[in-house]
């Protein structure tokens, strides 16, 4: 019993993991910002950036799955989710002469990843702040839908509106591991002995 509620207050995210979802939220916010404010882009230059974000996307995944003190089918999904973002990486680069054809890959990549991390915050008993990050999965899974379901038939709004919402999911990357990390460092430590609760 002590043991399970001292681990409850644990970090699933290992230093490594941490500090890589950290870079990867940076990353996306500086190839959100690149594709929304590129002047007359070119659908080869979007699915190109496109492209390396889902596989920075996917980077970060594995690197989380590998990472990450979660029970080992709740890596092997978000290992699944890397890997169908890689995927779809590889299908931005081989280029569909489509914004809309861009537009669902990235979406479908988004409701994936959406649907993982909500699932992971659900199902991990040790997560600090785990309704913020099933917020934050549910929020891009709603992302992705509403990717897919707007008609973008030009390459420049689908660069400002997938550009604008890659920026908000790399801040809500960055705010939620330091969120999480403060709420590990700001938990009052428990005694062993305070923990066992004594029956009369």
């Amino acid at each position: 019993m002590p043991e399970n509620e001292l681990e409850g207050r644990s970090e699933p995210l290992a230093g490594g993991a941490r500090q890589a979802v950290l870079v990867a939220g940076v990353c996306s916010m500086i190839v959100g910002v690149v594709v929304a404010v590129w002047p007359h882009k070119s659908l080869p230059n979007a699915e190109s950036l496109f492209g390396a974000y889902l596989l920075l996307n996917g980077a970060l995944q594995w690197i989380v799955a590998f990472g990450a003190r979660i029970a080992a089918v709740l890596r092997v999904l978000v290992f699944g989710s890397g890997l169908a973002s890689m995927l779809l990486a590889v299908l931005c680069f081989g280029g569909g002469n489509s914004a809309l054809l861009l537009s669902f890959w990235i979406a479908l990549a988004w409701a994936v990843r959406g649907i993982c991390h909500a699932t992971v915050a659900v199902w991990s008993d040790n997560l600090v702040g785990s309704g913020r990050q099933e917020a934050f999965g549910l929020a891009t899974l709603a992302l992705g839908i509403v990717v897919a379901v707007l008609p973008f038939d030009s390459v420049d709004a689908l660069g400002v509106v997938a550009g604008l919402l890659i920026v908000g999911l790399g801040a809500m990357e960055v705010l939620s591991v330091v969120a999480v990390r403060r709420g590990v460092v700001d938990m009052p430590a428990v005694s062993p002995m305070r923990a066992v609760r004594f029956d009369p």
